[in-house]
């Protein structure tokens, strides 16, 4: 079976109950074939300017980052002729001037002592046997009460942005996906299990699944894409 990607599992939670049936049976009958998805968060090159700002931003600690990708996006919008070219570089920059607002660092533990990285065989978890793309932005490793933690962020970039039951199931998996590959090592860290939203600046963490405030939807989809 193809790898599948946390965004069509949102995808198919979008669609109607009659375009429900064909999208899974296209998901589960699909063959794996020899690409390579993009490592940017499923966005493809798209976004790769604001998202490797926020990464930058968060990764140093510094948000001089935001106003230095500003100013050459203006320089990038002044010097384009070509009007998809200047779309992308206008949305990339508003991406960058709503995450300015957010309050990113606040989110960041302190006392980060390493990134780890995340290896290519690490990205396809299984759940319910279906396999399952992730790839986390960002692993940050740090001490917490004398306990080896690890903590994630994942930036998500889509127009229009997400629900945030939508990012719930990102978060879900991130976990998961941290528990499989990192768990030896670390213990992992719920509050700071992170996806943000980079089109529309909002965040879920694992702690939040936890406590209710977003519900557990990742086994179910997947449960209803197998019935189908």
């Amino acid at each position: 079976m193809e790898k599948i990607t946390v965004k069509e599992l949102v995808n198919f939670r979008r669609k109607t109950d009659v375009r429900k049936k064909s999208f899974a049976l296209k998901l589960k009958n699909r063959k794996p074939v020899e690409k390579k998805i993009e490592d940017n968060n499923e966005g493809g090159n798209y976004w790769i300017t604001s998202v490797s700002c926020i990464y930058n931003v968060f990764k140093h600690n510094n948000d001089d980052y935001y106003d230095l990708k500003i100013d050459e996006l203006n320089s990038k919008l002044n010097n384009s002729n070509e009007q998809r070219t200047k779309d992308m570089y206008q949305r990339n920059q508003d991406v960058i001037i709503s995450i300015k607002d957010f309050q990113l660092l606040e989110l960041r533990p302190s006392g980060i002592e390493k990134f780890e990285r995340v290896q290519k065989g690490q990205k396809i978890i299984l759940i319910k046997d279906f396999p399952i793309y992730v790839n986390p932005s960002l692993l940050f490793a740090y001490d917490k009460k004398g306990k080896k933690e690890l903590g994630a962020l994942w930036i998500i970039p889509q127009l229009g942005g997400f629900k945030k039951f939508e990012l719930g199931m990102f978060c879900e998996v991130l976990y998961k996906f941290l528990v499989k590959n990192y768990s030896d090592d670390y213990q992992i860290s719920e509050e700071n299990c992170i996806v943000l939203d980079a089109c529309n600046p909002q965040k879920v963490t694992y702690k939040e699944i936890i406590e209710g405030e977003v519900f557990f939807l990742v086994d179910e989809t997947l449960e209803d894409i197998k019935k189908i």
